[in-house]
């Protein structure tokens, strides 16, 4: 067994009631140990995050010092590093909203916690946290290196020779003596016009600008091209600039293969069963994705339904995500109950995964029978749209799997579709998709969408709400991966 992470928590709060509360319901935590500093205004909140080191800041909005949104970004500039939850007593969206612009990680309402739900929070805030600096430094780093890169740049007169000073010609391995005074044909060895490089050097010394893509000794190379001008503007010769792209065209080369491969691990088809239509997608943002479903067959005639989220998105989540497939696969063929199935899976993922990545998993055993269900959730919700319009949430019933290797997932009783009804299963990409104004598109506007639609075929209704998130967004592409599972139960 791991042992138990300690976390060291800074609670800002004024009331000594809710303070001892929240100890109180941390204290009685068995996944985590916390070790809990108080203080009561914010002023002695920031002297000791300016000081000290903690994993999490538990604030409260209404301090003696420091009252409403400007409590959080006080606090958040103080320490930004440092994840932020806020605590108070109003369950009003718009001051959660308002919080996360300016810093907060989570908003909790006091009233509604308790240990679990404050454990949860604390470990999610700081997992979200960790992604954004993550997120952070690999974009200075690429910022830094694209600075950096080598280029390489020559000029050329009306005649396509090479003229003094250019660099090397392409690629490394040419210098200057070599090339200068000679002609575009003879650096390339060819004498065909249409060469696409002497092409290129022809329409810009006519007066156009060109780009193209180049194969050269081995190399691939990112080549433009412009028109060269004198001080009033009249065309003396052609400048022309080349990148080696060799790794990132090899390093796409292979995030295509790894696409190909992950599309053939996903189902080609959905199930066809009298009385249900089912559909299922996964609309990926980058070539690979860290989302996931399956129809996974079971005994007796049933069918297991899944839908997963790894953290994060991309090649590493993408591996974890066949690497999980393998073994719901292996499972399902044995074992008939979903949170069994669940609590073999967690623990292989949780020997296997990395420090701070986790699988939320939705896992559902359709019977077509009798049109009923079971299923056990980690960490991800799913829901039936009723054919009334209601929509009943189906809750987690344990925690992300991956986090704690002896967490116990219990199996839901079971739930019966009639005609008209959708069980519904999506990942968090649809509702957390922000439009321009950074508003999110909502789990309540997805659950509308669904339940507006709920007499269309379940691929159009997919299609449909993928559509309306990208008008949403005011991008033609998906701004994260956003994967679903729609089962329609219908007359026979």
């Amino acid at each position: 067994m791991h042992p138990r992470p300690t976390f060291r928590v800074l609670l800002i709060e004024d009331s000594d009631s809710d303070a001892d509360l929240i100890q109180v319901f941390l204290g009685q935590v068995r996944s985590a140990d916390y070790l809990v500093e108080w203080v009561d205004t914010l002023k002695d909140g920031i002297n000791r995050l300016q000081t000290e080191t903690f994993d999490v800041l538990l604030l409260d909005l209404s301090l003696p010092d420091s009252f409403g949104i400007e409590t959080c970004k006080r606090a958040h500039a103080a320490a930004p590093l440092v994840p932020i939850i806020v605590l108070t007593g109003l369950d009003d969206e718009e001051i959660a909203i308002d919080a996360i612009n300016v810093g907060a990680q989570d908003f909790l309402v006091k009233g509604r916690i308790d240990g679990d739900v404050l454990s949860r929070g604390i470990r999610y805030a700081i997992e979200r946290q960790r992604t954004q600096a993550e997120v952070l430094e690999k974009t200075e780093r690429l910022r830094l290196i694209s600075e950096q890169l080598p280029a390489v740049l020559w000029t050329t007169d009306l005649d396509l020779r090479i003229t003094a000073p250019s660099t090397d010609f392409l690629i490394s391995g040419n210098g200057e003596s070599d090339v200068v005074g000679r002609t575009l044909n003879e650096c390339l060895n060819t004498d065909k016009p249409d060469y696409p490089p002497i092409a290129a050097h022809q329409r810009a010394a006519q007066g156009e600008s060109v780009s193209l893509d180049f194969r050269w000794k081995g190399r691939s190379l990112a080549v433009h091209v412009e028109p060269l001008r004198n001080a009033v503007g009249t065309i003396i010769g052609t400048i022309g600039v080349s990148m080696d792209v060799s790794e990132e065209r090899r390093m796409q080369d292979e995030l295509n293969a790894a696409r190909h491969v992950q599309q053939a691990l996903f189902p080609r088809t959905a199930p066809q069963i009298p009385g249900f239509d089912i559909a299922g997608v996964v609309y990926a943002a980058e070539e690979t994705a860290g989302d996931y479903f399956d129809y996974i067959p079971m005994a007796d005639n049933c069918i297991g339904l899944v839908v997963g989220d790894v953290t994060g998105h991309g090649l590493g989540p993408a591996l974890l995500m066949a690497e999980l497939r393998a073994y719901l696969r292996a499972l399902a063929t044995a074992e008939p109950d979903a949170g069994e199935i669940l609590n073999r899976a967690n623990r292989f993922l949780a020997a296997d995964l990395e420090e701070h990545r986790f699988v939320t998993l939705f896992y559902s055993r359709l019977d077509p029978a009798n049109r009923s269900f079971t299923y056990a959730s980690a960490g991800h919700s799913g829901f039936i749209v009723k054919n009334s319009g209601e929509v009943q949430t189906l809750k987690s019933t344990g925690l992300p799997l991956g986090l704690i290797p002896d967490t116990t997932f219990d199996t839901s009783v079971p739930r019966t579709l009639e005609p008209g009804d959708i069980l519904f299963v999506p990942t968090d990409g649809f509702q957390e998709a922000h439009g321009p104004d950074n508003v999110l598109y909502s789990l309540e506007r997805v659950l509308q969408f669904i339940s507006d639609r709920r007499d269309q075929p379940a691929v159009q209704i997919l299609e449909e709400l993928k559509e309306d998130v990208c008008t949403y967004v005011g991008a033609p592409d998906v701004p994260d991966d956003m994967t679903a599972i729609v089962i329609r139960c219908v007359d026979t």
